[in-house]
């Protein structure tokens, strides 16, 4: 074959091929590499404020408002969000102490099934036991678990949020006292 009698049909349909088959292994890689079931979750220390006028609220993080501001009703905001592209059922949220072993943290609501890009959130009374225990640096990690027993550990990032507003919360400066 030589360059004057190139049949365009032949390099039309050499293309097509080589788009249909790059197509072909994009769909594999991204549904059998990519396609994981990803968990981020998020633990801070603050208080939930109501809008006034408004059914509504917000949670302020440990620190975030004006400096010393009065915490009269002290809280903790758990925020489980699946961030991948499957549903998974979320059955528990659990830790590990340098010292005496595993931590369990129940949770109202728990288990739950969360579809992708969905967010579980929910507050509970001040837990000083485990306040203090993050403070000393006695909690080696922290996780969330499904109903595989797979283990989501809390990222650096949620390690920062979870210590600075603990600190927060345990040098009561939050207190109507100081």
């Amino acid at each position: 074959m030589s360059l004057e009698t190139i049949d365009y049909s032949n390099v039309i349909s050499t293309l097509a091929l080589a788009a249909a088959v790059t197509a072909l292994l994009w769909n594999i890689i991204r549904d059998f590499i990519l396609d994981r079931i990803q968990i981020d979750f998020s633990i801070s220390y603050g208080q939930e404020i109501g809008i006034k006028d408004t059914p509504t609220g917000v949670f302020a993080d440990a620190g975030s408002l004006e400096p010393d501001h009065y915490f009269d009703n002290p809280k903790t905001l758990f925020i489980i969000t699946n961030t991948g592209r499957r549903p998974i059922c979320i059955s528990g949220l659990g830790g590990k102490y340098k010292e005496r072993g595993d931590l369990g943290i129940p949770l109202h609501g728990l288990p739950i099934m969360l579809q992708p890009y969905e967010t579980f959130s929910t507050t509970t009374k001040l837990q000083e036991p485990l306040l203090n225990s993050i403070t000393e640096n006695k909690v080696i990690d922290i996780w969330v678990t499904d109903t595989k027993n797979k283990k989501w550990k809390l990222s650096r990032k949620g390690w920062r949020r979870l210590r600075d507003t603990a600190d927060y919360s345990a040098s009561n400066k939050h207190t109507p006292n100081n």
